[in-house]
Protein backbone atom coordinates (compact mmCIF):
# COMPACT_ATOMS: atom_id res chain seq x y z
CA UNK A 1 0.00 0.00 0.00
CA UNK A 2 3.06 2.20 1.07
CA UNK A 3 4.46 1.59 -2.63
CA UNK A 4 1.30 2.25 -3.94
CA UNK A 5 0.92 5.84 -2.74
CA UNK A 6 4.88 6.36 -3.24
CA UNK A 7 3.52 5.95 -6.93
CA UNK A 8 0.76 7.89 -7.42
CA UNK A 9 2.79 10.55 -5.66
CA UNK A 10 5.46 10.22 -7.78
CA UNK A 11 3.47 10.52 -11.11
CA UNK A 12 1.28 12.97 -10.13
CA UNK A 13 4.36 15.67 -9.10
CA UNK A 14 5.81 14.46 -12.39
CA UNK A 15 2.53 15.44 -13.97
CA UNK A 16 2.33 18.82 -12.18
CA UNK A 17 6.35 19.43 -13.19
CA UNK A 18 5.75 18.60 -17.24
CA UNK A 19 5.73 21.34 -19.29
CA UNK A 20 2.57 22.22 -21.15
CA UNK A 21 2.15 23.88 -24.59
CA UNK A 22 -0.39 26.38 -24.78
CA UNK A 23 -2.38 25.83 -28.18
CA UNK A 24 -0.77 28.81 -30.63
CA UNK A 25 -3.33 31.90 -31.18
CA UNK A 26 -5.14 31.76 -34.93
CA UNK A 27 -2.46 34.22 -36.08
CA UNK A 28 0.15 31.76 -35.41
CA UNK A 29 0.14 30.90 -38.89
CA UNK A 30 0.11 34.26 -40.54
CA UNK A 31 3.04 35.35 -42.50
CA UNK A 32 5.26 34.21 -45.15
CA UNK A 33 6.26 30.87 -46.66
CA UNK A 34 7.97 28.66 -48.52
CA UNK A 35 6.43 25.71 -50.57
CA UNK A 36 8.13 22.40 -50.46
CA UNK A 37 9.49 22.60 -53.67
CA UNK A 38 11.01 25.82 -53.06
CA UNK A 39 9.07 27.27 -55.93
CA UNK A 40 6.28 29.13 -54.82
CA UNK A 41 6.12 31.92 -51.51
CA UNK A 42 2.89 32.02 -50.19
CA UNK A 43 1.61 34.93 -47.78
CA UNK A 44 -1.11 33.94 -45.47
CA UNK A 45 -3.45 36.75 -44.18
CA UNK A 46 -6.62 36.94 -42.21
CA UNK A 47 -10.24 39.12 -42.98
CA UNK A 48 -12.66 38.76 -40.09
CA UNK A 49 -12.10 35.36 -38.58
CA UNK A 50 -10.95 33.10 -41.59
CA UNK A 51 -7.56 32.46 -43.61
CA UNK A 52 -6.48 33.09 -46.96
CA UNK A 53 -3.06 32.49 -48.78
CA UNK A 54 -2.16 34.38 -52.13
CA UNK A 55 1.33 33.98 -54.20
CA UNK A 56 3.56 36.49 -53.11
CA UNK A 57 6.82 35.11 -55.06
CA UNK A 58 8.90 33.75 -56.89
CA UNK A 59 6.47 33.57 -59.82
CA UNK A 60 7.67 35.29 -62.83
CA UNK A 61 5.41 37.88 -63.63
CA UNK A 62 4.52 36.33 -67.25
CA UNK A 63 3.35 33.34 -65.61
CA UNK A 64 -0.16 32.88 -66.34
CA UNK A 65 -2.72 30.85 -65.22
CA UNK A 66 -3.37 28.75 -68.32
CA UNK A 67 -4.55 25.61 -66.53
CA UNK A 68 -7.76 27.55 -64.85
CA UNK A 69 -11.30 26.03 -65.13
CA UNK A 70 -12.64 28.89 -66.01
CA UNK A 71 -11.44 30.46 -69.78
CA UNK A 72 -11.80 34.46 -68.26
CA UNK A 73 -8.99 33.59 -65.63
CA UNK A 74 -6.83 31.68 -68.19
CA UNK A 75 -5.12 35.09 -68.54
CA UNK A 76 -4.28 36.13 -65.51
CA UNK A 77 -1.04 36.47 -63.64
CA UNK A 78 -0.12 33.85 -61.28
CA UNK A 79 1.91 36.18 -59.09
CA UNK A 80 -1.42 37.71 -56.66
CA UNK A 81 -3.26 34.87 -57.27
CA UNK A 82 -5.15 33.42 -54.08
CA UNK A 83 -5.25 29.84 -53.67
CA UNK A 84 -6.09 29.32 -49.75
CA UNK A 85 -8.86 30.03 -49.25
CA UNK A 86 -11.69 30.20 -46.12
CA UNK A 87 -9.68 28.33 -43.56
CA UNK A 88 -10.70 28.67 -40.02
CA UNK A 89 -8.65 28.01 -36.62
CA UNK A 90 -10.35 24.96 -35.05
CA UNK A 91 -8.43 26.35 -31.21
CA UNK A 92 -5.76 23.55 -31.46
CA UNK A 93 -3.36 23.69 -33.87
CA UNK A 94 -5.17 23.06 -36.96
CA UNK A 95 -6.87 25.39 -39.56
CA UNK A 96 -9.29 23.91 -41.32
CA UNK A 97 -12.68 23.46 -43.94
CA UNK A 98 -10.60 25.30 -46.58
CA UNK A 99 -9.66 25.03 -50.00
CA UNK A 100 -6.00 24.93 -52.06
CA UNK A 101 -5.94 25.52 -55.35
CA UNK A 102 -3.32 24.21 -57.26
CA UNK A 103 -2.47 26.25 -60.52
CA UNK A 104 -0.13 23.25 -62.04
CA UNK A 105 -3.30 21.49 -62.70
CA UNK A 106 -6.11 24.35 -62.44
CA UNK A 107 -8.00 22.04 -59.91
CA UNK A 108 -9.22 22.91 -56.41
CA UNK A 109 -8.95 20.55 -53.23
CA UNK A 110 -10.34 20.60 -49.85
CA UNK A 111 -7.70 21.27 -47.51
CA UNK A 112 -6.42 21.30 -44.15
CA UNK A 113 -3.66 23.46 -42.55
CA UNK A 114 -1.70 22.03 -39.09
CA UNK A 115 1.09 23.96 -37.52
CA UNK A 116 4.17 21.56 -36.65
CA UNK A 117 5.99 24.12 -34.61
CA UNK A 118 6.87 27.92 -35.20
CA UNK A 119 8.33 27.54 -38.28
CA UNK A 120 7.22 24.25 -39.97
CA UNK A 121 3.29 23.88 -41.49
CA UNK A 122 1.76 21.18 -42.88
CA UNK A 123 -0.48 21.05 -46.00
CA UNK A 124 -3.01 18.54 -46.81
CA UNK A 125 -4.83 18.89 -49.89
CA UNK A 126 -7.40 16.58 -50.64
CA UNK A 127 -10.42 15.15 -52.72
CA UNK A 128 -13.71 13.79 -50.53
CA UNK A 129 -12.00 12.16 -47.18
CA UNK A 130 -8.20 13.21 -45.93
CA UNK A 131 -6.93 10.21 -46.38
CA UNK A 132 -7.13 10.56 -49.96
CA UNK A 133 -4.79 13.35 -50.71
CA UNK A 134 -0.99 14.74 -50.01
CA UNK A 135 0.32 16.61 -47.76
CA UNK A 136 3.25 18.96 -48.20
CA UNK A 137 5.52 20.95 -45.70
CA UNK A 138 5.42 24.74 -45.96
CA UNK A 139 8.88 26.36 -44.12
CA UNK A 140 8.04 29.54 -42.49
CA UNK A 141 10.36 32.78 -43.95
CA UNK A 142 11.67 35.49 -41.82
Amino acid sequence: MRTLLLLLLSSLSLAATAPTTAPPSPAAILGRWQTADKMGIIQIYQQQNQFFGKIAGPAEPSRRDEHNPNPKLRGRELLGTVILQNFRFDGARTWDNGTIYDPNNGKTYSCTLKLRDANTLEVRGYVGISLLGRTEVWTRLP
